[in-house]
């Protein structure tokens, strides 16, 4: 960290940013702002990009190298969205300047990347956190506040997951959609599950129209399977989780639609009575969100609030560099799966 106190006022805080592309443009910019947070300090590798962003974002400084940024700037924290091969090394020199980090995923291309990460965080004073953001997508935070509820909701039993939208690149193949794309699900699996024991898959995919269906077996005993695909027929985009637990199950749908349906049954036949309970839950629709909905319900704005509570309060975010070792870990048994 830097030898400055670090404010408590989350718009105090001084945060450098190093990338300027599509997504942190669309996402990670906006998300930062409605987070609370400032950013002061922007770095791309063409100046002219830099000063750019720091303008439209009102950032005081910029750089077309992110080490100068990281050595001139009073910084309290960095984010870092570049090429997935890049984030490695510069979460890496982001660690050795004493610097919180927020990294977009990947962070690191399989289990071994990941851990060398891992170990810097572990001998440095700074901390990372990695931007799963479905873990902070208000459906998938409602289902598992669902699921805890064991009195309600019973034992957890078995999910079915589908991840589905069209393919961007003729470059994709089965590794690249996984640790680029689908790994958000990976990793939700995860966040709900906890740790897996064991893991079973099946591909038909065709260059780069992708098809990979998984069955999961965790240590808590849940089993459940991923159906992941990356065509054309996908366009629109789809994704679905569906919880099954003793007593009732949980639908999330597109990020925007919660259905959670309960047993009650009484002391007749079930068919003699109304038992059977079903509430949906749906996000509002309305002009004044003025485009920020998507930000909120995919996870954006909740994910950067937490890391930058994190940074004030000096608290360790979730998820780490550590838990995305796991994450990566999963990423590896899935492709050996198919191999």
């Amino acid at each position: 960290m830097s030898a400055r106190a670090i404010p408590t006022a989350l718009g105090d805080l001084r945060l450098g940013f190093i990338g300027g592309g599509r997504h942190a443009r669309a996402n990670l910019y906006p998300s930062i702002t409605l987070a609370g947070g400032h950013i002061t300090s922007v770095a791309t590798r063409s100046l002219p990009t830099a000063e750019e962003s720091a303008v439209r974002h009102g950032a005081e400084r910029a750089h077309a190298d992110y080490r100068s940024m990281l050595a001139a700037d009073d910084l309290d924290a960095v984010f870092v969205s570049v090429d997935p091969a890049s984030h490695v090394s510069i979460v890496q020199d982001c660690l050795a300047a004493g610097l919180d980090v927020f990294v977009e995923k990947p962070l690191g291309l399989n289990a071994v990347d990941a851990r060398r990460v891992a170990d810097a965080e572990a001998a440095s004073d700074g901390r990372v956190m990695v931007a799963f953001m479905k873990r902070f997508a208000p459906c998938y935070l409602i289902a598992r506040e669902l699921m805890a509820d064991t009195a309600s909701f019973g034992e957890t039993m078995s999910f079915v997951s589908n991840f589905a939208f069209t393919t961007w690149t003729d470059e994709l193949r089965d590794d690249t959609f996984l640790q680029l794309a689908a790994i958000h699900m990976v990793d939700l699996t995860r966040f709900l599950f906890g740790e897996p024991a064991s893991v079973t898959g099946f591909r038909n995919s065709r260059d780069a129209d992708i098809n990979l269906a998984f069955a999961l077996r965790f240590d808590s005993g849940v089993v459940g399977t991923l159906n992941l695909a990356a065509v054309p027929a996908w366009r629109r985009g789809h994704e679905s989780l569906t919880v099954t637990g003793r007593n009732g199950f949980v639908t999330a749908t597109d990020l925007a639609t919660v259905t959670h349906h309960v047993d009650r049954p009484g002391s007749t036949s079930p068919w003699q009575t109304l038992d059977e309970d079903t509430t949906v839950i749906e996000a509002g629709t309305s002009t004044g969100s003025g485009g920020e909905r998507d930000l909120y319900q995919r996870g954006f704005v909740g994910e950067v609030a937490h890391f930058l509570r994190c940074v004030s309060d000096g608290a360790a975010p979730s998820p780490s560099a550590a838990d995305n070792v796991a994450t990566m870990q999963l990423v590896d048994n899935l492709l050996l799966a198919i191999a």
